[in-house]
């Protein structure tokens, strides 16, 4: 269980730098998490001091880079301590900046892959291969892709969200078979087999929901 912020020091965080990230300043309403700088895992403590406010993106930045395999340049704790002292700085003293740039209302890749999974996990739930209904999407994790945000993640987690696009590229690709088929044996062995993969999209998409989720909110620290 991750170890929490006072509630009531995160409101003036929160408020300070006007909900937005403390690292790409993007606003951020609700989707901001308040993150230790200092990991607790690595004695960090649960003080204001060692927490910055900071989109989901960048949130997932953050934790996603990988000791194992090193790509770009890892977030160090000095640095994260001096972006959310400067935004900060930032906010008050020239907060007419604020007013200027105005909300961005743009959702970004990884909460947008994280809806595209559910909806994928609906579709997959109420169709079948008598009445398919609608067709899965990808457009997010293309988006995804393109903006390096799938790269950024740990491995597992970076398998389970491709397991999860593989189902669904072979359901489609199933469905699309099956819809061609005219011989009725042929049809009902496509049919079948679209059933079995469909019911592995729910299965998968379920999987890389859950880490997803678990991933962004791992140090979701505040306490009442």
């Amino acid at each position: 269980m991750a170890t929490c912020f006072p509630q009531k020091d995160v409101n003036e965080l929160l408020v300070s730098c006007h909900r937005r990230c403390c690292i790409c300043h993007r606003y951020c309403g609700v989707k901001i998490e308040t993150d230790h700088i200092v990991p607790a895992g690595d004695g960090g403590p649960s003080s204001i001091e060692n927490a910055i406010a900071v989109c989901f993106e960048c949130h997932a930045e953050i934790h996603g880079y990988n000791d194992k395999h090193p790509r770009g340049r890892k977030f160090r704790p000095d640095e994260l301590r001096a972006h959310r002292d400067q935004w900060l700085r930032i906010c008050q003293q020239s907060p007419t900046l604020l007013l200027s740039a105005g909300p961005d209302a743009a959702v970004g890749p990884i909460q947008s892959l994280v809806d595209e999974i559910e909806f994928n996990a609906c579709v997959a739930h109420s169709a079948d291969a008598d009445s398919p209904g609608c067709s899965f999407r990808q457009n997010e994790f293309d988006r995804a892709i393109r903006e390096g945000a799938v790269a950024i993640l740990h491995d597992d987690l970076k398998r389970s969200v491709l397991d999860a696009y593989v189902a669904i590229g072979s359901a489609e690709h199933s469905l699309h078979m099956l819809r061609s088929q005219t011989d009725t044996m042929h049809q009902n062995r496509s049919r079948q087999e679209c059933a079995e993969r469909i019911k592995k999209v729910a299965e998968r998409c379920k999987a890389a929901r859950a880490s997803l989720l678990q991933f962004l909110g791992h140090e979701n620290t505040e306490s009442t």
